[in-house]
C-alpha cells in the first residue's frame, strides 16, 4: 500500500468517489430500523475510506518534504470534519425526507429540505473543493520526484496515466453529477470553470499529478455542466427529469 502511486490513489480517489455517490443513490435496498436504506449505509461507511484516499495522497505528498507542505495540514483536516458533518446531516436528513414522502407527513418549515439540500449538500462540496485547493498548493511546494527508487510504484508510465485519467473522469463525473442532484451549481461550476482554466494554463510546467488529475475532472465536470445546461435550459435536479 505504502508503495502505490501517487497516480493509484488519485484514481482511486476518483472512483471509490463515485461508487460510493452512485450506490447512495440508487441502492434503496431496506435495512433496519425502518426507512433505512444499504444507499445510507454506504454513504455513512463509504465517508471512511474516502478521507483516507485523501490522507494517503497527502502522505504522498509529505514523504517528499516533511516540512514544505505541513502548514496545509490544518485546512485538510478542516476539510475532513467539513466532509464527514456534510455526509452526516445530509444522509440522516435525506432519510427522514423519504420517511416524510411515503408517509405523506409534512414539513411545514421546511427543515428537512435545508439540512438535506442546502447545508448537507453544501458543506460535502465545500470540502471536496477545499481539499483540492489544498492537495494543489502542496504539490506546487513539493514538486513531484520521480522514479521507482524512490519510493514510486514500479508500473509503466503508460498505465499509471491511463488510471489517473480514468479516475479524473469518474471524479469529474461525480462531481457534476452531485452537485446537480444536490443543488450545488453555484458553487461547483464556478470552482470547476476556474480550475480547468487555472489547469490548462499551467499545462507544460513540469510534473504535477495532482493538478492533472484535478485539472482533467474539472474540464470533464465542466463539459457536462455545459451540456446538461444548455439542453434543460438550467441545472434541474435528475430526480426532476426521471433520471433518479
Amino acid at each position: 500500500m505504502r508503495r502505490a502511486s501517487l497516480e493509484a490513489r488519485l484514481a482511486w480517489l476518483g472512483i471509490l468517489t463515485a461508487l460510493v455517490d452512485l450506490g447512495s443513490a440508487y441502492v434503496k435496498v431496506a435495512l433496519v430500523p425502518r426507512g433505512v436504506t444499504a444507499g445510507d449505509a454506504i454513504q455513512l461507511l463509504g465517508t471512511y475510506p474516502l478521507l483516507a484516499l485523501y490522507a494517503w495522497i497527502a502522505l504522498d505528498l509529505r514523504s517528499r518534504n516533511a516540512t514544505a507542505g505541513a502548514g496545509l495540514a490544518p485546512v485538510l483536516f478542516l476539510a475532513a470534519v467539513t466532509y464527514a458533518l456534510g455526509s452526516g446531516v445530509h444522509v440522516a436528513a435525506n432519510s427522514i425526507h423519504d420517511m416524510l414522502d411515503r408517509t405523506g407527513l409534512r414539513d411545514p418549515w421546511h427543515l428537512v429540505y435545508f439540512w438535506d439540500e442546502h447545508l448537507g449538500h453544501y458543506l460535502v462540496d465545500a470540502a471536496r473543493a477545499t481539499f483540492v485547493v489544498a492537495l494543489t498548493a502542496w504539490e506546487l511546494l513539493v514538486p513531484a520526484v520521480g522514479g521507482p527508487g524512490e519510493g514510486r510504484a514500479v508500473t509503466p508510465p503508460g498505465s499509471r496515466r491511463i488510471l489517473l485519467v480514468a479516475g479524473a473522469l469518474a471524479y469529474g463525473f461525480i462531481y457534476f453529477a452531485t452537485s446537480v442532484e444536490g443543488q450545488t451549481v453555484p458553487l461547483a461550476l464556478p470552482f470547476s470553470t476556474v480550475y480547468a482554466v487555472w489547469a490548462i494554463a499551467r499545462r507544460g510546467r513540469g510534473e504535477a499529478t495532482v493538478r492533472t488529475f484535478f485539472g482533467i475532472a474539472a474540464i470533464a465536470s465542466l463539459i457536462l455542466f455545459v451540456v446538461w445546461g444548455l439542453r434543460n435550459g438550467g441545472f434541474p435536479e435528475f430526480s426532476r427529469t426521471g433520471l433518479l
